[in-house]
């Protein structure tokens, strides 16, 4: 591989190194903006993703066809990528190589969290709904008495409440 190629594969991992670290920054946002409900900050951060998202994409098909990649090899593009590197750039390379996983793990991470908190919120939203709706599935209401199997109405719409 020649020296050029190598200038140029360096180059492009260290720009997928900043998008990526601002791909985390963006997931860190919308874990503050899930926490306080911020739904503007939150479309404006799933845009900034995709844009971002979009430009790794864009280095990673540079890559691919500065290589010359088959489109079945994408998917072992690092090893393949090492096995193409001169054996003195090769440190370098798995130093870039294990800071992108790095960053690309704790997204994930990041990312699952807010998916939690995502589903969780919903889930809590659709039982008040149906809760406040009579849809809820309740065998056991209490009153003042004593517990009661009901399914008429709902005690949180009955006007007795």
């Amino acid at each position: 591989m020649e020296e050029t190629m190598v200038e140029y594969l360096e180059k492009s991992l260290y720009e997928k190194i900043f998008l990526y670290n601002d791909l985390l920054h963006c997931f860190k946002r919308e874990k503050e903006a899930l926490i306080n409900m911020d739904l503007d900050n939150l479309w404006n951060i799933s845009k900034e993703k995709d844009e971002l998202c979009s430009k790794i994409d864009s280095i990673r098909q540079k890559i691919f066809s500065a290589v010359h990649f088959e489109p079945d090899q994408q998917h072992l593009a690092p090893a393949l990528i090492m096995a193409r590197v001169p054996v003195k750039d090769r440190a370098k390379f798995h130093e870039l190589y294990y800071t992108l996983q790095k960053l690309k793990n704790e997204i994930d991470a990041i990312r699952e969290l807010n998916v939690r908190a995502v589903d969780h919120s919903l889930k809590f939203l659709d039982e008040i709904i149906s809760i406040i709706s009579g849809q809820a599935r309740q065998d056991v209401i209490y009153n003042d008495r004593c517990r009661l199997n009901q399914s008429k109405s709902n005690m949180i719409l009955s006007r007795e409440v």
